[in-house]
């Protein structure tokens, strides 16, 4: 199966076993066979990148092939092309199904992707299972039948790798993400054959054989209807994760045209989102401990001190989007209101009321990627921090670090 992809031409190696009753369905089996090659005038060899997948997935291919009167569904064993280079092969099988069949009759991709080194990680990773109906249960009870010690993953989360899934989950097929996991050889001229822990990879394809002849014998196997965050092109109308931020808040007098120092601060708590097209509403609770160089109220060049507030502060922010995707930059303006429980003053206490009830206006601005929201975030407070002293803070700057569930 060749193809062109930027004036030049690739080609994916692809069999098909074809089933029983359900031989209009299919299990896709990939495994990249290309790697780095040659650079600066070194050899890369790929034993494990991605040479043990595809020597896996021969392994796999035998096999199912000599049980081929067990099974349902067809299976196609892909051997793909350009994946170090953006994923070209995989992508181009996934859109020729989609053309041909139809990618609903697809109803499982795995990708072995770097499975020989089992004897230094002591686990085969599998990523992906939430997206299968039982996919935990499929997966462990495979690994128990070859003692492989299978990490089921719901989900494939790192914002910065991919592999030959990518181009089926974003078409809502449930997929598989099969790894002994990264190394110091990785994407090194020191991945080399001697590294690789034959006997494992052995019974690693066994393992695998067994979910696919699961996959495709078992009629009840179906997708779930769940798909990482990763595979979104359409962000989900609610969302909710953990968030916590550091940053800094000058303490302004502005009756004074004095503004103070500001201290480290910092928060933690939660952060929801409504999203509606481009648009969206952020929702944040936090608490926040603030702390700031409070001015000497002696005469002139008298010692300065920290004073120190803790509150419980919620942050909303109407959003504007890059676009509707999961993925993409947004800025927000909004306000907050903050409720101030203790406060304290490292020297003398001036004894100054303390306005329990703070707010003022809020903006942000940041990207999201996947599960992962990096953002900035600025507030000038409105009303009075101390009742007896029109001051108050202001230009308070954070950068806040959000994981979405």
């Amino acid at each position: 199966m060749s193809f062109q992809r930027d004036g030049k031409q690739y080609t994916n190696v692809v069999a098909l076993i074809e089933g029983g009753e359900l031989k209009d369905e299919y299990i896709v089996l990939g495994a990249h066979y290309d790697h780095l090659g040659e650079k600066s005038g070194q050899i890369y060899p790929g034993a494990d990148d991605n040479a043990s997948g595809s020597a896996a997935l021969i392994e796999i291919a035998r096999e199912l092939s000599a049980h081929r009167e067990d099974l349902k569904r067809s299976i196609i064993i892909a051997a793909f092309d350009a994946e170090e280079i953006g994923l070209y092969g995989s992508t181009y099988l996934a859109e020729f199904l989609d053309a041909l069949v139809g990618i609903d009759k697809v109803k499982l991709m795995m990708s072995v992707d770097m499975v020989g080194r089992y004897a230094d990680t002591h686990k085969l990773v599998m990523e992906g299972v939430a997206t299968i109906k039982n996919g935990r249960i499929l997966a462990k009870g495979a690994g128990e039948r070859h003692s492989i010690n299978v990490k089921a993953k719901n989900f494939e989360t790192s914002v910065l790798t991919a592999t030959d899934t990518e181009a089926f989950a974003r078409m809502q097929v449930p997929t598989l993400a099969v790894s002994t996991g990264l190394h110091p050889q990785y994407h090194k001229p020191t991945d080399t054959p001697d590294l690789i822990d034959y006997d494992g990879l052995d019974r690693i394809s066994l393992c695998l054989t067994d979910f696919a002849m699961d996959a495709a014998t078992d009629e009840s196997f179906a997708a779930s209807g769940r798909v990482a965050r990763k595979h979104m092109d359409k962000a989900p109308v609610f969302e909710a994760g953990l968030t916590g931020s550091i940053g800094n808040a000058l303490l302004s007098f502005p009756k004074a045209d004095l503004s103070s120092k500001g201290r480290m601060d910092y928060s933690a708590g939660l952060t929801t989102r409504l999203n509606f097209g481009s648009f969206g509403l952020q929702v944040d609770a936090l608490w926040e401990s603030s702390t700031s160089r409070f001015p000497s109220l002696e005469p002139m060049f008298g010692a300065a001190q920290d004073y120190t507030q803790r509150s419980v502060t919620v942050p909303a922010y109407f959003l504007i989007r890059s676009d509707a995707s999961e993925n993409g930059a947004f800025l927000g303006l909004g306000g907050y209101y903050s409720y101030v429980y203790s406060h304290s003053f490292s020297k003398d206490d001036p004894l100054w009321s303390v306005n329990p009830h703070q707010g003022g206006l809020a903006a942000n601005f940041g990207v999201k990627v996947a599960n992962l929201v990096l953002e900035w975030s600025f507030r000038w407070q409105l009303n009075n921090l101390f009742a007896e002293q029109a001051s108050h803070l202001q230009n308070a700057t954070y950068l806040k670090v959000s994981w979405i569930f």
